[in-house]
């Protein structure tokens, strides 16, 4: 062979290895192929899932929030404190749920005893939760007016979205970000728009906002975690925001023995069958395929207090049973069909 021909059998291999590395490129780089790979692989979802799966057990919670500055011009600050351990102890059994491979689901169960250390008489409660979830294709973004709007997540992988669900595991807001990966102590955060929580309205009495602007890092220090919040309490009036006030605010949740919570576990055994077909429920309305919207005012007997007394009924039934596990769902259904508007009607279909 000559030199001539040895030279273009080399220039010919090196241009099949340019071509090769070129569409090998194209694939990994490209969104698809990134939040469809591996997730195990990769050090974002290690972390987020071992930041995530450290929270559960059981804590005494100390949380408390405070306004600091006025925004709207005229209005007065108000320098009342929100503490909720003032004169009782607030503790939580923290328990995850895999949905998925990519899906945790947190859910809080709340109680409160007195200085003395005995448990408040009907104080037990099916708290928030938080439904995680790695590379989701959507979230429901709160537009205001009790409405949520799909956003498409699909171009923005390897990120953790955190849903942070009422008493019903109804909507209150989703967030979407990464774990910060570069500190010691793993933490997430994120900016969204919320409803107005339930101390305002509920325990401070407010009326005169309607919207809240919130900043959350959540920071998990092994056996304790901490979130702390900046947020921004914000006047809806039509398409128009209108920022009222700043407030800061920290949640601290300090681990207990897991006996201490004893009482939380004993209420979540008989009720999680049902609870568990609520999530899946909910799974078949916020398909990501339409926006979800809820009445501007209350509606009584309210949506939770028409689900918890179904969750009464169903307690002691078997719910594995298709025949029952059907009519409980379908229950469950009609009541957020009646209190709700605008429900993507496709409510046979799974989650994406």
């Amino acid at each position: 062979m000559d030199i001539a021909e040895l030279s273009r059998k080399i220039y010919l291999l090196l241009l099949l290895a340019l071509i090769y590395l070129f569409l090998l490129c194209s694939v990994v780089l490209s969104p698809g192929y990134a939040a469809s790979a591996d997730p195990a692989a990769d050090p974002q979802f290690e972390t987020g899932k071992r930041a995530i799966l450290a929270r559960t057990g059981c804590y005494l919670v100390d949380y408390s929030f405070v306004e600091t500055d006025a925004v709207k011009p005229g209005y007065t600050v108000d320098h009342r404190v929100y503490d909720v351990n003032r004169n009782k102890s607030v503790k939580e059994w923290i328990f995850a749920e895999y949905l998925s491979s990519t899906r945790i689901k947190l859910q809080h169960v709340l109680f409160a005893t007195d200085l003395a250390g005995k448990q408040k008489e009907d104080s037990l409660l099916k708290h928030t939760g938080e439904d995680w979830e790695y590379n989701a294709p959507f979230l429901y973004d709160y537009a205001g007016h009790m409405k949520w709007t799909v956003k498409d997540l699909k171009s923005t992988p390897h990120l953790w979205t955190r849903r942070v669900t009422n008493l019903d595991d109804g909507l209150r807001y989703q967030c979407a970000a990464a774990f910060n990966l570069s500190n010691i102590y793993a933490d997430w955060s994120c900016d969204g728009y919320a409803p107005v929580p339930g101390r305002e309205t509920r325990d401070m009495g407010r009326k005169d906002y309607n919207g809240l602007q919130r900043t959350s890092r959540v920071i998990s220090y092994g056996a304790n975690w901490l979130e702390r919040e900046r947020n921004v309490k914000t006047i809806e009036s039509g398409d128009t925001r209108t920022p009222l006030a700043k407030e800061v605010g920290k949640t601290w949740y300090v681990r207990l023995p897991d006996f201490e919570c004893s009482e939380a576990q004993a209420f979540v055994k008989p009720r999680l069958p049902f609870w568990l077909l609520l999530n899946e429920t909910w799974d078949k309305v916020l398909t990501g395929q339409r926006s979800f919207e809820e009445p501007p005012k209350p509606v009584h007997p309210s949506r939770y207090e028409r689900i918890m007394e179904l969750a009464d009924q169903y307690m002691n039934k078997d719910l594995t049973n298709a025949a029952t596990h059907e009519a409980a769902q379908a229950a469950v259904l009609k009541i957020i069909d009646e209190n709700s508007q605008n429900r993507d009607s496709n409510t046979s279909g799974e989650r994406r």
